[in-house]
């Protein structure tokens, strides 16, 4: 009786050692989760998708030159309805991204279209629906 009250315990002990050693799974990391709002962003971008792109973009979304995500959605479909985002390419072999805290940049994108090229520098804020572009800088060369 006693030998199959130790092996009892010794299985529960083994079993329970086992079960806590295993953590609930988690979701995305931050990290991934920008690495795909910036796949998303190059997907719908160089397929002229205007919905899916601005589908990435914060309603907070601010920018020097083109002032909120409405006057960004007018330029980009401006850029889309010249031509100047025909045959476009992103490039973001060279991409790093900083995060800190709820906020973080993904630097550098490349874009080259027939307007000529551009690198790109995205700001992204973690919102309740996920991360979104709030900003970004054009460096046209």
């Amino acid at each position: 009786m006693k030998t199959l009250v130790i092996s009892l315990l010794a299985v529960g002990l083994v079993a329970g050692l086992v079960c806590g050693c295993q953590t609930a799974a988690k979701g995305p990391s931050d990290q991934e989760l920008i690495n795909k709002v910036v796949a998303d962003w190059k997907t719908a971008a160089t397929a002229k998708d205007l919905d899916k792109v601005m589908a990435l973009y914060s309603e907070a979304f601010k920018h020097s030159e083109y002032g909120d995500k409405a006057g960004m959605k007018s330029f980009i479909k401006d850029a889309i309805d010249m031509g100047y985002m025909e045959n476009a390419e992103v490039n973001t072999a060279n991409m790093k991204v900083t995060i800190e805290k709820d906020k973080a940049n993904a630097y550098p994108i490349e874009l080259k279209a027939t307007f000529g090229s551009a690198t790109i520098k995205l700001d992204l804020k973690k919102e309740a629906s996920g991360w979104k572009i709030i900003g970004m800088d054009i460096e046209q060369g």
